[in-house]
């Protein structure tokens, strides 16, 4: 039997399955919704020129902006409109060697202390007057 590549209506997820050549729908194995077979050719998925990973990008693509770069790579992700929107956005790849820093540096906490203390000490100093 052939190698088919599939791709899910609900999901857009594409996979490929040893069928029959009748079978022309099968489940999808990620939401299990009705994928149909698409035209592939020595095994390149033309359904899309880019890989998978460039959809999971407009995760993160603010839905309500309005900017040409963002628009049109919401419309049409494909990989130059990424490397755009990446552009005109001011993003960029990390270098190698260059790590993300998910953790912030903690505040200096002993300016913290020192003002908190200032504070108590003003409100809880008795003063003694004499006559």
């Amino acid at each position: 039997m052939p190698i088919y590549q599939m791709e899910c209506s609900k999901c857009e997820h594409s996979f490929e399955v040893i069928a029959g050549i009748e079978e022309r729908t099968t489940a999808c194995p990620k939401c299990k919704g009705t994928a149909k077979r698409i035209i592939s050719m020595s095994g390149i998925h033309t359904a899309n020129e880019d890989s998978g990973w460039i959809k999971s990008v407009l995760e993160v693509v603010d839905k309500d902006s309005t900017e040409p770069h963002v628009v049109e790579f919401r419309k049409n992700p494909t990989r130059e409109n990424y490397k755009r929107w990446m552009k005109k956005s001011g993003l960029r790849h990390l270098e190698p060697g260059e790590e993300r820093n998910i953790h912030p540096e903690p505040p200096d906490m002993s300016r913290v202390h020192k003002e908190v203390w200032e504070k108590h000490r003003k409100r809880n100093t008795l003063e003694v007057r004499s006559k």
